[in-house]
């Protein structure tokens, strides 16, 4: 052991690298590291050289490339495989920020809309021109409107909606016909809707609200609690504005569970396209 100088314990080689030694111990259990020999004392001797594999293989991981395949390029290194661990990683990365990137934006977004609904103004009625707006639309059946069976097809929406996207980045509402809401059968929601966003957005898209003129009302408290101040507040103007639905309602959550306990605090957006009603026959 007059040589003893020339070599690293795996104390000292770990603490170079500001690893635990317990990790040495996992490279060489591995086969990634063997010590260059072990003492009768149990101590395990690293060679200088072994200094220089242990920062390949701390870099390798801090790429996150699996312990298998470290052992396979330090066993077949060249030029080429880590031209190729580096493009490979490379491109992940890019996908990374890419995916990271649209998650901000998102965030951004639902951020902004909570913001923003501090000032909305509730319980007014607005008449405005909308454009055509891309959704992802699923149908429920009536047999399965209202409790469990409901919960499934929305669970399924979401899901299928929100497959590459954060899922609140756009809302997910209900749609109610018009013959049913101008009704008062409040509760009969025949789909489930999700704003998809423009084209090129990663959410998906199978149906296409059409543009035209829409009435729009901000109400307060949960929807099923409310709905009729809000259907006397849009018959009120129709009618003194001689306008009369044209198309089913859509009803879209701007507070929701997500930021209150509370539902007496719940926001609900509800809009309806609509047209001139038609002129009395004078027959």
């Amino acid at each position: 052991m007059s040589d003893k100088k020339e070599y690293y314990t795996a104390g000292e080689l770990a603490k170079l690298f500001g690893i635990p030694k317990q990790t040495m111990f996992y490279y060489d259990k591995m086969g990634l590291l063997t010590p260059e020999f072990v003492a009768k004392n149990g101590y395990r001797y690293y060679a200088m050289p072994q200094y220089l594999t242990l920062e390949i293989i701390l870099f390798l991981r801090k790429l996150d490339i699996s312990v298998p395949h470290i052992k396979e390029f330090l066993e077949h290194r060249s030029r080429d495989k880590i031209l190729g661990i580096l493009k490979e990683r490379e491109s992940l990365c890019k996908q990374t920020l890419s995916e990271t990137q649209q998650l901000l934006a998102a965030i951004s977004c639902y951020r902004k809309t909570l913001e923003s609904s501090q000032h909305m103004e509730l319980n007014r009625v607005l008449l405005q021109c909308y454009p055509d707006c891309r959704m992802y639309l699923t149908p429920i059946p009536e047999v399965h409107r209202g409790g469990f069976d409901a919960i499934a097809i929305r669970a399924r929406h979401v899901h299928e909606a929100f497959a590459h996207s954060f899922c609140k980045d756009h809302p997910t509402g209900w749609v109610i016909r018009a013959e049913d809401f101008f009704s008062k059968n409040f509760k009969h929601s025949s789909a489930i809707v999700t704003q998809s966003g423009e084209e090129g957005s990663l959410l998906a898209c199978n149906y296409i609200r059409p543009s035209g003129l829409y009435l729009s009302i901000l109400t307060k408290g949960a929807y099923f609690l409310h709905a009729e101040e809000a259907y006397e507040k849009l018959t009120d103007f129709m009618k003194i504005n001689h306008l009369v639905p044209d198309g089913d309602v859509f009803l879209f959550p701007i507070i929701s569970y997500w930021a209150t306990k509370d539902p007496d605090e719940y926001v609900n957006s509800l809009s309806v396209k609509v047209k001139d009603s038609p002129p009395p026959n004078r027959n």
